[in-house]
């Protein structure tokens, strides 16, 4: 059978023109190359269709270099084994993308989604509890992991602690005690546990048959000490104590203060995250059945990720049931959240080169 390479070079591009957002070599050298995560594979070179990109011999290491007029067709990017750029990638499987928003009156982060489901689900006695992250009552905003069995009870731990709280391990205590369907919320290290459970022939799930868990990730770029926000905000004047509302959106760390909103740039606190966070590539929680945050939606709504049939089936009868408003969202949603997951991948390459 005949073969013409040209042609396959522009199905190539045709392909990636439709179906995925294109990057230009610069884009790779900054990500790839300049980080030190270039395996020397010399695939952007031997993909360029317009032969623009050389692997050069520097100190005796292959080193791909712009030679020539870069047409940013994004083949180089695409076929590099270090990025990331399809969907399944970056996101996990994800069968619907929706905005919701709650229609209780209670104090909520974004749109209130998270906790409306859950108490739906606890309305309905599809739960028996759920695992969520709570204020300390001794330590203001340390989170503390309780299971909570009423919608009263999940109302007071409304908004986001951005500290980690160990919700595997009251899970777990919740088993112990003979419940035996829960729903968790975690980010996607916490929901990662819970599915080394379900999938390790000696996990937990595997073994109990009988006990269910329902699994909501949070969006997460980064988690920090408790210690150091408590340094920071102390730096600046304000005494964790009177603190109603934290919230990163936008690149902004923003902290509330009576009517009062302060913000910075949470690169400024960078030096506050958990060491666990530079080895963690996953923003939205891939093995969760529902992943939820603030990007893609519109203030006052929280961005929904279905993962799993249990997850798509839950929003519609908490819509129907007027638990929740939601609405399915379009492809630019999805853009929104890829583009953060993209930028948490690459950071795990935030290295010094060796060339």
């Amino acid at each position: 059978m005949d073969r013409d390479y040209n042609v396959t070079i522009e199905e190539i591009q045709r392909v990636l023109k439709e179906k995925t957002k294109r990057f230009a070599f610069k884009k790779l050298e900054r990500e790839v190359v300049k980080t030190g995560a270039c395996v020397e594979c010399g695939a952007c070179a031997a993909s360029c269709p317009v032969n623009a990109i050389t692997g050069e011999r520097i100190n005796d290491k292959y080193v791909p270099k712009l030679t020539g007029d870069c047409t940013s067709c994004g083949i180089c990017y695409a076929m590099c084994p270090r990025s990331f750029v399809l969907e399944e990638h970056l996101l996990g499987n994800v069968k619907s993308i929706w905005k919701i928003r709650t229609t209780a009156n209670y104090k909520h982060q974004d749109g209130g989604a998270v906790t409306s489901i859950l108490g739906y689900m606890l309305d309905t006695k599809m739960i028996e509890g759920a695992v969520i992250a709570c204020k300390s009552t001794e330590k203001p905003w340390m989170p503390i992991a309780k299971t909570v069995t009423n919608k009263e009870d999940l109302y007071a731990c409304g908004g986001t602690i951005y500290s980690h709280a160990q919700v595997v391990d009251e899970m777990i205590q919740g088993f112990k005690k003979n419940l035996t369907s829960l729903a968790i919320v975690g980010t996607a290290c916490n929901i990662d546990a819970v599915h080394r459970m379900e999938e390790h022939p000696a996990g937990f799930f595997s073994i109990d048959k009988k006990a269910s868990i329902f699994k909501v990730s949070l969006f997460c770029m980064e988690s920090f000490n408790y210690q150091d926000i408590v340094a920071f905000l102390d730096k600046v004047g304000i005494d964790i104590k009177n603190v109603a509302r934290f919230a990163i959106a936008g690149g902004q760390f923003k902290v509330s203060v009576g009517d009062d909103e302060q913000s910075w740039p949470v690169g400024e606190l960078d030096y506050a995250a958990a060491s666990s966070c530079a080895f963690c590539q996953d923003l939205s929680g891939k093995h969760a059945d529902l992943s939820c945050g603030n990007i893609g939606s519109d203030e006052g709504w929280t961005t929904v990720l279905a993962r799993t049939d249990r997850g798509v089936k839950i929003i519609k009868d908490a819509i129907k049931n007027g638990a929740i408003e939601g609405e399915q969202l379009e492809s630019d949603a999805m853009l929104s959240v890829m583009n953060s997951a993209r930028f948490k991948m690459n950071k795990y390459y935030g290295l010094s080169s060796k060339h």
